[in-house]
């Protein structure tokens, strides 16, 4: 078993791709390194058999989106799912708009969507939500690393996306986009993302709306990369027992170092190695696979995880 590179379809959830994969697998043994919502499209990175052990290590990575937020209206989900609240309208003003996305390059907390899986004394905030109650949720931390305004639409629409030296991107020769179905034909910005873990762009999309004076939904995401895993490296959870997994060596975000035959013998043995490394790094034999993930202080590396080089 290994580490998969995963396509979620609009309106599955990420559950329902584990599910798939388990059976495509014929092992239970499937986790995952990042929610997305039924409404959202893109990369979903899997784990199976021991390479579940995995999952602490990848799910704080940085996870890029392109997202479509329409103004002039909002949802309770903050999404596409509706119903519909109209807002303020909004005239189509590209300068305010790029003015406002600045902002959120100096945010260092958010407050959450209501319909989110933070729990309050114990409390789903999205289970309150559906019984009609008001939690008081408390900001939280967030990073927004990159934002780039790219298109300015009549109304949300499909783009093709292809991969290029700074993320996905419109092009027409690119893939196909699958989007929700329309709600309402309102003027859309088309925004790329690169944010760290924890943060949700539905926050993204009411917070900008409330920027530029009105409401504002995410009426459609794609997750176009997981860390070191992009989009362009996905298949359909269905295909997975046909398909070759990715060197999990290559897709932990930290560095690898490559053991001789003696040295993956004492690392399987827990026995600590003499290499001058900082930091969590990946262990490897010479044909690749992961033996562990060790983690240095300058003089020794300790073993934090072994693998079965069988996997």
């Amino acid at each position: 078993m290994a580490v998969y590179a995963v396509y979620k379809p609009l309106g599955a959830t990420s559950h329902d791709v584990v599910e798939t994969a388990r059976r495509a697998l014929g092992t239970k043994k499937v986790g995952h390194t990042g929610t997305l919502d039924p409404l959202a499209t893109g990369v979903l990175v899997l784990a199976t058999g021991s390479h579940t052990k995995l999952v602490p290590f990848l799910t704080g990575e940085d996870k890029e989106y392109l997202a479509w937020i329409s103004f002039g209206a909002s949802t309770p989900t903050l999404d596409a799912e509706g119903p519909l609240e109209p807002a303020a309208p909004w005239t189509p003003d590209g300068a305010a708009l790029e003015q406002a996305l600045a902002q959120f390059l100096k945010m260092a907390e958010q407050v959450p969507p209501a319909y989110s899986a933070v729990k309050v004394r114990g409390v789903k905030a999205y289970e309150a939500a559906r019984r009609g109650e008001a939690l008081a949720l408390e900001p939280r931390p967030v990073e927004y690393r990159e934002i780039e305004f790219l298109d300015l639409q009549e109304r949300p629409e499909p783009l093709r996306i292809a991969p290029g030296a700074r993320g996905w991107r419109p092009d027409p020769r690119g893939r196909a986009v699958e989007l929700p179905p329309l709600l309402a034909p309102l003027p859309t910005a088309v925004v790329r993302l690169v944010v760290g873990s924890g943060t949700y762009v539905r926050a993204f999309a009411r917070d900008l709306g409330a920027a530029l004076g009105t409401g504002a939904f995410l009426s459609g995401l794609v997750r176009t990369r997981v860390g070191r895993v992009g989009l362009e490296q996905t298949l359909p959870a269905s295909a997975l027992a046909e398909a070759k997994p990715l060197a999990a060596a290559e897709v932990l975000p930290f560095p690898a170092v490559e053991l001789g035959h003696t040295e993956v013998r004492r690392v399987q043995e827990g026995v600590p190695l003499p290499i001058p490394a900082r930091g969590l790094v990946a262990l490897t034999d010479r044909q690749g696979r992961l033996v562990a993930v060790a983690e240095g202080d300058g003089f020794k590396l300790r073993v934090r995880r072994v693998f079965r080089l069988e996997d």
